[in-house]
């Protein structure tokens, strides 16, 4: 088998982008995505961070329980406030903070797909070992504690304040971090609008 040349893959790219936008639009978007807005500041989206770890110990033991080659169904109607905070974190203006919420979707995702099957009774349609794959993928993105502090940085250079006081500040109180929260919330776009952004 011959390699493509980079002319036949300049092509490709080319033809599956347009038919990306062609989709979009047969889906009644824009045929581009826009640019999605930066609105969580640094300080809060850390704070959800660490609101996230239960969670996160809760994908690391579906993870374990998947490398055993059994399945659990997981109630995420207790996870809510979880997604709230993952929504959250992908319209954070910190690219690492972005990043782990593009894990913990992952997870979501995972979850939700083993709770079909189990709940329509497909389990034989379920790959156990690529939903554990993906979940490995998944807790990866969500523990890059060392790629948030150039985030803590970038905030650092433009503000002159650590973000870690902020962050402190909003956890020590919970009515406070509650009012950040709905404030941030309310600067988001619709979740209905969440597909036309990057």
């Amino acid at each position: 088998m011959t390699r493509p040349t980079n002319e036949e893959l300049r092509v490709d790219i080319a033809e599956l982008t347009e038919r990306l936008r062609q989709i979009r639009i047969e889906k009644g978007l824009p045929a581009d995505t826009l640019p999605r807005p930066k609105v969580v500041s640094i300080p809060l989206s850390l704070a959800l961070i660490d609101r996230m770890e239960p969670f996160k110990a809760i994908v690391i033991k579906l993870a374990s329980i998947l490398a055993q080659g059994q399945t659990t169904r997981i109630d995420t109607g207790k996870l809510k406030s979880y997604a709230e905070y993952v929504r959250l974190l992908s319209y954070s203006r910190g690219f690492w903070c972005t990043i782990y919420a593009t894990g913990a979707q992952g997870a979501f995702s995972i979850i939700e797909q083993m709770n079909s099957v189990i709940d329509s009774g497909q389990l034989d349609d379920f790959d156990v070992n690529d939903a554990m794959r993906h979940l490995h993928y998944a807790i990866g993105y969500m523990t890059k504690d060392l790629a948030l502090v150039n985030d803590e940085y970038r905030y650092f250079q433009e503000t002159g304040v650590y973000p870690g006081v902020e962050k402190e500040r909003l956890l020590s109180d919970p009515a406070t971090l509650q009012t950040a929260i709905d404030e941030a919330m309310a600067q988001l776009p619709t979740k209905e609008e969440d597909d036309l952004y990057e």
